[in-house]
């Protein structure tokens, strides 16, 4: 095999700390701040309202006739903001809830830890290594938890696989598999458009990444060494320079392996391809639970966690390892799908 490509894994700065396990003051009521919302911002309110020991405090949203719209729906009078930097520096919020499109993620998510407040960011958090770790050292020098709102680690299968296998039932996992497979159709954003006419590779990577991740114990018991990844060529939109179908290769430091494949533009029905192989047992299952309930789930989890003062499920090193594919997946096509080391975004 030939050598893999690196790249950057800088030095801790001297005195700022790592967020593994990071635990932060219980706090009896979660203040939450929306930004963005349109329509996943929109039922995120909905859940909110409805999850206890949560509050939210303020909304924003570019469009004003949004806002109010939103605003009006409320009966618990939150602040409206017309500019995130203004609901981030609000003295009334715990948890900046990040609802926009992909390229505003990151400045608004940075902006906030670095007015003392604990993001959760809708996927894929970032796009990029630079943004990725620009997410963990502000976490790092905040203190403050930054987490991804990767909801399909909340499927029902999912979290009855991770519970056999935290028993060995599956005996040791040795791969996983795990995919978007979800033709976009009349629903391209402008924003989605872009990226696939300017990158090449995995550019949505979390809902396979994410469970495939949690149950290789990435970062706690194992780490992701090497990543390899190829493309088709883009058959069905000439003005895109993204393939139609995209599949990428991870194998670990203790020698177990994950594959991911990406295609939102060929005819397909939806699934994620949820598959294990253990030493005891397989398991190859299609989608489980609905989108709503996985989110109900992973909001009433953050809610608890931040509540009662425990590290959260997905911390931003999960964040920074299952969004870097997408990079890293586009430097290993771009050089003949030459193998790619993956960062040590914990340094550890």
């Amino acid at each position: 095999m030939p050598q893999s490509i690196t790249t950057d894994t800088p030095k801790r700065p001297d005195g700022q700390q790592s967020v593994f396990q990071l635990r932060t003051a219980p706090l009896p009521l979660v203040r939450i701040g929306i930004v963005g919302l349109g329509e996943r911002g929109q039922k995120a309110v909905e859940r909110f309202l409805e999850i206890e020991h949560a509050e939210i405090t303020a909304l924003c949203d570019v469009s004003e006739e949004r806002l109010q719209s939103v605003m009006q729906k409320i009966t618990q009078h939150p602040t409206p903001f017309p500019h995130h930097q203004d609901l981030c520096r609000c003295n009334d919020l715990d948890l900046v809830y990040i609802c926009t499109d992909w390229a505003s993620h990151v400045p608004i998510a940075l902006e906030a830890m670095n007015c003392g407040k604990h993001v959760a960011i809708e996927v894929p958090a970032a796009m990029t290594l630079a943004d990725c770790w620009a997410l963990v050292d502000t976490a790092e020098r905040t203190q403050r938890h930054c987490t991804m709102l990767e909801n399909c680690c909340y499927d029902s299968r999912h979290l009855s696989v991770m519970e056999a296998v935290r028993k060995g039932d599956f005996g040791t996992v040795v791969h996983v598999e795990g995919a978007y497979i979800h033709p976009i159709g009349d629903r391209w954003t402008p924003w989605r458009i872009e990226a696939n006419q300017q990158l090449r590779g995995d550019l949505y990577p979390t809902h396979g990444m994410g469970p495939a991740c949690q149950l290789l114990d990435i970062h706690r018991t194992d780490r992701l060494e090497t990543l390899v990844s190829m493309d088709t060529n883009a058959f069905q939109r000439d003005d895109f320079r993204n393939g139609d179908h995209t599949t990428t290769l991870m194998r670990t430091r203790n020698g177990k392996t994950i594959l991911l494949q990406h295609n939102v533009v060929n005819p397909h029905e939806y699934t994620r391809r949820y598959h294990v192989v253990g030493t005891r047992q397989s398991i190859e299952s299609s989608d489980s639970t609905p989108h709503d309930l996985m989110s109900q789930r992973m909001d009433s989890r953050l809610v608890e966690c931040l509540h009662r003062g425990l590290p959260l499920d997905i911390d931003v090193y999960d964040l920074a390892e299952w969004c870097a594919v997408s990079e890293l997946s586009r430097i290993s096509i771009e050089n003949g799908s030459q193998p790619v080391a993956f960062p040590d975004f914990t340094r550890s």
